[in-house]
């Protein structure tokens, strides 16, 4: 634990200037105009290739480290650099200079990330305007805030005043680190030749996530004492199997988890999920100037494998003492750093062992990614050859903003080569200069190179100079992609191919935005070409190669006046002011060819090609009187004044195929293709009278079957045996009998359809009886079904005090209208055998399909009132 400690504080003080390594997008990207990953800064902007496959990791993976505070930021020159003795040392030694270090500082120093490795990316272009982005990414979004106090107290050991109180606020020190793999699909569209729209729906899958952040965090440290005070909450969703849900000083102290822990990392398996967007356009008021702007990464992850902590800090401690120099010197009389360290930190663990407490924890939470707004300025010269522009980055991070400004200038002088150089400045604070390099060739390998602050000179370790030394950080960008075509300017007319919609102009010809030729009156004919200027309106794309109005038909009328412009020979002579043949009767046919002049007008649109009025089937009416004008050879003689089919009898059958005429009116609608009465089921009763046209039945019965006379009279002791309990759907065992042979002819009829009915009296609530007479008869359904009736077969229902067959006024008529009745639909019925009336039964047939019978007995029906 005490050789991790030692080096805690050299790792502060080194953290602002190297961060470490990881992706991050390259700034002088954006002036490269070749590489096609220029889609991760805005969505909108579109490669020039054709089609692109990203390799593997080295597809688009940049390697970045340094402080993002802007004025404050720290390089490596401020921490490690000669002393006036010529010795190595840091601000740490005696002979370092704190003060000035501090003064580099600002209130909060960020160490940003924003890591990004491509696993999978491709993107395809469509019918020219459109062009779609498949991207498969691992990243790690967020940073590290760590406050000037932080360092203050590292520097002083926490003892600048010794015969006072030190005060340090700590309450911005905090993290917030993602790792996540980032599936996206994108779609920029050029609306036209001013407008660019793009966008990207993202799905991400959490790996890990840890985060810190504090409302209150002050330290006051005297030589007596140390007293801590604060509170804040900590997020964590870890690749490891599981989170304790209680901390406190001694699980920091040991830097482990509780026993029993698997620290086994799984990366694969996902900790949360969420989604993020991209949107983004261009604008180019003019072919040579480009204005862009996008949101990117705005977005959220539900971390449901997390668990967020709230703790408190507070506690008086033991003070560090007196440290001195002098103290820390070795039997060689030179400064031990070891020992100060051991000191140091002996102190800071008897500090923190017991400062947190954990105030309550729970599981889940929700974090919103880190967006981001680039917003960029371009203009290009000498057939864009050279282009000069500025690209803003501002990312938005605890509640925070940080802007990094990047001013480029790029030469291309042909496609497949271009270069960019660029100066950056991080939230108004002149860093350092940047270049690229885009080789792109036609079909084949694109390559990218660029870095963003170049380091011109290092720091030695160990002999070898390998830290930046004068720069805030690195940034170094490496692209291997595959690429298919590419937008040129083949006819050097100074507008890309891309663009061009007149790939082909010849030299020296003047062009405009679009790379056409110039065509001053708009015929289509460029003026280089054009001998007769000057062509009208009217006349567009009716002019000859040579720019003058044609007469394609030679009738003396050019082609843009002429409005029928096919004159044949015969018609010269013949045509009005529109080049179109007369036509005297306005029959539609020229007087050239019309054989039958004055055609009335109602004929109009009704003749041949001779001018003559058209008889189509020949019945002897002519077609513009004709409103039945198909009519079969059968079928003259029997028309009317119309051409139409005489029906006399009505029933929608001609008289020419009526083999039945005189069809009641009654029947019509229920004839067949003869006009013969239909007779669906064959039961002798017509479709039109028969109330169950699909069922054989009964003349006497309106073609319905009639129900059994021994099954109406069971119906009828059933109305007489059903009892329940008063008030209650509780049926009575006396009932048992009764409903067990209507089972047993329920099954035995399996075809039928039963809707079994409750009915009541009007006394009580009508809400009530509706209740109850539900609940009877679904009591009733119940037992049948519990009988051996399939459930299917049966339905129920209460209607209450709706339906009643008798008067409420009478006790007699009470009883009548407490019944159950059985709604019995014939779906398919045999019967043959001719029923009695059975008496006090009444039997109503309705006219609906499926054919249905109800049978109602009207003695009262014995139930509880």
């Amino acid at each position: 634990m005490k050789k991790i400690q030692r080096y805690l504080i050299a790792l502060v003080l080194s953290v602002t200037s190297f961060a470490g390594l990881n992706a991050q997008q390259v700034n002088t990207l954006y002036f490269l105009e070749n590489t096609p990953v220029r889609h991760y800064m805005n969505p909108a902007i579109q490669p020039i290739s054709k089609v692109y496959v990203s390799l593997p990791v080295i597809g688009y993976t940049s390697m970045w480290g340094g402080d993002y505070s802007g004025f404050g930021g720290v390089t490596m020159q401020d921490v490690i650099y000669k002393s006036y003795k010529g010795e190595t040392i840091t601000p740490l030694h005696p002979d370092g200079d704190k003060k000035k270090f501090l003064n580099t500082l600002s209130k909060s120093i960020f160490i940003g990330d924003d890591a990004q490795i491509n696993l999978l990316s491709f993107g395809f272009r469509i019918k020219e305007r459109g062009y779609f982005h498949f991207t498969l990414n691992e990243k790690m979004d967020g940073g590290v805030i760590l406050p000037k106090s932080l360092y203050e107290f590292f520097l002083d050991g926490g003892m600048k005043d010794l015969d006072g109180v030190n005060s340090f606020n700590l309450k911005s020190f905090g993290a917030d680190m993602a790792l996540y793999t980032e599936l996206g699909l994108g779609y920029s569209h050029e609306i036209n030749e001013h407008w660019t729209v793009g966008g990207k729906l993202k799905v991400l899958m959490g790996q890990m996530y840890v985060a810190m952040s504090n409302k209150k965090f002050d330290m006051n440290l005297s030589t007596d004492e140390w007293v801590l005070t604060g509170n804040g909450n900590a997020y964590a969703a870890l690749p490891v199997e599981a989170l304790p849900e209680t901390f406190d000083g001694n699980y920091f102290s040991n830097l482990e988890l509780p026993s029993g822990t698997d620290m086994v990392m799984n990366l694969v398996k996902p900790k949360g999920w969420g989604g993020a967007l991209d949107l983004g356009f261009t604008y180019k008021p003019i072919s040579q100037l480009q204005i862009s702007a996008a949101v990117t990464d705005l977005g959220f992850i539900y971390w449901n494998k997390g668990r967020k902590y709230s703790y408190d800090i507070d506690g008086v401690y033991e003070g560090a003492g007196d440290l001195k120099y002098a103290d820390f010197k070795n039997e060689d009389d030179k400064f031990d750093s070891d020992r100060l360290m051991d000191t140091i930190t002996t102190s800071l663990e008897n500090t923190y062992k017991n400062m947190f407490h954990q105030t309550d924890a729970s599981d889940g939470f929700v974090r919103m990614t880190n967006a981001k707004l680039n917003v960029g300025l371009d203009a290009n010269f000498w057939d864009n050859r050279v282009g000069v522009g500025v690209y803003s980055r501002t990312k938005l991070f605890n509640k925070r903003l940080y802007e990094e400004v990047t001013l480029g200038a790029a030469f291309r002088p042909v496609h497949w080569f271009q270069i960019a150089a660029s100066y950056s400045f991080i939230n108004g604070h002149w860093s350092s200069m940047g270049a690229a390099l885009g080789l792109v060739t036609y079909e084949g390998l694109g390559l990218t190179l660029a870095m963003d602050y170049i380091p011109f000179s290092y720091a030695a370790v160990s002999g070898k100079n390998v830290l930046p030394y004068k720069v805030p950080g690195v940034n170094f960008a490496l692209g291997l992609n595959i690429v298919i075509g590419h937008s040129s300017d083949k006819d050097k007319d100074g507008v890309k191919d891309q663009y061009d919609q007149c790939p082909s102009t010849p030299k020296k010809v003047s062009v405009d935005e679009y790379g056409c030729p110039i065509d001053s009156d708009g015929d289509g004919v460029p003026d280089y070409l054009d001998q007769c200027p000057g062509t009208p309106a009217e006349a567009y794309g009716m002019v000859n190669e040579a720019g003058c109005p044609i007469d394609s038909d030679g009738d003396g009328v050019p082609d843009y006046l002429d409005w029928c412009p096919n004159t044949p020979k015969e018609a010269y002579g013949k045509v009005d002011e529109h080049g179109c043949a007369l036509d005297s009767d306005g029959d539609g046919v020229p007087d050239y060819l019309d054989q039958c002049p004055d055609t009335p007008q109602e004929a109009w649109g009704y003749v041949d090609e001779h001018g003559c009025e058209l008889d189509t089937d020949g019945d002897g009416v002519p077609d513009y009187l004709d409103k039945c004008p198909d009519t079969p050879a059968e079928a003259i003689g029997f028309l009317d004044e119309n051409g139409c089919e005489l029906d006399t009898d009505g029933d929608g059958v001609p008289d020419w195929r009526d083999e039945c005429p005189n069809t009641p009116k009654e029947a019509w609608g229920y004839v067949d293709e003869h006009g013969c009465e239909l007779d669906t089921d064959g039961d002798g009763v017509p479709d039109w009278c028969d109330n169950c046209p699909t069922v054989p039945g009964l003349k006497e019965n309106k073609g319905c079957p009639a129900v059994k006379k021994e099954v109406r009279n069971l119906l009828k002791k059933a109305m007489q045996g059903i009892q329940f309990e008063t008030g209650k759907a509780t049926i009575k065992p006396v009932s048992y009998k009764i409903l067990n042979d209507i089972a047993k002819v329920f099954t035995e009829n399996p075809t039928w359809k039963v809707e079994v009915q409750g009915h009541t009296d009007n006394v009580g609530k009508p809400d009530f009886n509706l209740g109850l007479s539900d609940r009877r008869a679904q009591a009733v359904r119940k037992y049948l079904v519990e009988a051996g009736v399939p459930e299917k077969q049966l339905t129920a229902r209460g209607y209450g005090d709706t339906k009643p067959i008798d008067t409420n006024k009478t006790a007699k008529g009470r009883a009548q209208n407490r019944r159950v009745e059985f709604d019995i639909t014939f779906e398919e019925v045999t019967v043959t055998e001719v029923l009695d009336q059975v008496q006090d039964t009444t039997v109503t047939v309705q006219p609906i399909a499926p054919d249905s019978v109800v049978v109602a007995p009207q003695a009262a029906t014995p139930v509880a009132e």
